[in-house]
């Protein structure tokens, strides 16, 4: 069963509408198909057993960025950012690749184990193996006639080329040979979620042992459907920053701050400094994770517009609904927005 949850205290804004209107477009389209048949292929072959366990190294820094680097108009440079904010962008699959590489990993690793990633290509032609292509959702179509012709499958390995680039640039992954070599990017190697934030040589990845007090959880769901595929970067880097709960107001019990079992309030600075996720992105993130679902949002204490009444205690409390992550969500997210864009349509 698919659940609306929608917020009736005000319809989409022009800028708002038309994001929408191009989102759906995209989630009818190759895109949408291309989401559906890779979390298809995930589940099938590579059956998530449990929760994706991730390392807070991955999407906040241990130490915050320093405050004349940061302000509500300007972020870090990607430098100075985590893993998940540094590899993040509007378009490209890179983040929802290296999520999904963590998800093979821990399907078929033993927590504790160094994980070593199944020997599939980048792309398979034809038949029933697997290569990464199936596993990450592009809205790659054919180009171009003839002996030019682009074909999807191509497109698609280019795809993944690019993001396993970045993410070696990241060192969040190894890549076998030199730059330029034929065939570098097949057999690469995970490396530790801290990527370039740490220090010396690079760090293998080892899935998370069950003790580890560095590592959340986002329910399976996020993998087994789909939601990885159709949530944009910001959504995620927010849903991350939400489930690892750092960086939130604390003071030796909850009743200090008002918060409730599960809730986090995250300051703006914490945010900016410590997860690299500037106000706007957030702002949007946040109302539309809530819309599909997947976010409880509680206001306290706030002005009509929306402003913190006095201080950081007044923030936002956020709650990852983990409910919300059983449903398909291809089927979810294109209910919620087309409900959203008829609604604005009849204002």
């Amino acid at each position: 069963m698919v659940t609306l949850n929608l917020d009736f205290s005000r319809t989409l804004n022009a800028k708002e509408r038309r994001a929408f209107g191009s989102r759906a477009g995209r989630l009818s389209g190759p895109f949408g198909a291309s989401a559906a048949a890779a979390t298809s292929k995930m589940n099938k072959e590579f059956p998530l057993g449990g929760p994706l366990r991730v390392r807070t190294w991955f999407v906040a820094l241990d130490q915050p960025v320093n405050a004349d680097e940061v302000s509500d108009r300007s972020a870090p440079d990607r430098r100075l950012r985590p893993s998940a904010t540094r590899i993040s962008s509007s378009q490209g699959a890179t983040l929802r690749l290296y999520l999904t590489a963590l998800a093979v990993a821990q399907a078929i690793t033993k927590p504790g184990k160094r994980a070593h990633l199944p020997d599939m290509p980048i792309a398979e032609f034809g038949g029933e193996k697997t290569g990464w292509t199936d596993l990450v959702a592009t809205g790659a179509v054919v180009s171009g006639k003839g002996a030019t012709a682009s074909m999807v499958r191509d497109k698609k390995a280019r795809s993944v080329r690019t993001s396993l680039d970045t993410l070696s640039d990241a060192k969040l992954v190894q890549l076998t040979g030199p730059e330029g070599r034929r065939g570098r990017h097949g057999g690469f190697m995970l490396l530790h979620e801290g990527g370039a934030q740490l220090d010396g040589d690079a760090h293998p990845y080892s899935v998370p042992a069950a003790d580890d007090a560095s590592v959340f959880e986002l329910p399976p769901g996020f993998i087994t459907n789909g939601w990885v595929h159709v949530l944009e970067d910001s959504e995620i880097a927010v849903l991350l920053m939400v489930a690892s709960g750092h960086g939130s107001l604390y003071a030796g019990n909850n009743e200090a701050f008002d918060l409730q079992p599960g809730e986090v309030a995250i300051p703006a600075w914490a945010r900016l400094r410590h997860f690299g996720i500037h106000r706007d992105p957030f702002s949007t993130a946040r109302k539309t994770l809530e819309w599909f679902g997947l976010l409880d949002v509680r206001e306290v204490r706030r002005h009509d517009d929306g402003r913190a009444e006095n201080d950081d205690e007044r923030l936002h409390r956020l709650t990852l609904n983990t409910d919300g992550f059983g449903v398909p969500a291809l089927k979810q997210v294109r209910q919620v927005i087309a409900a959203q864009l008829d609604r604005t349509a009849l204002t």
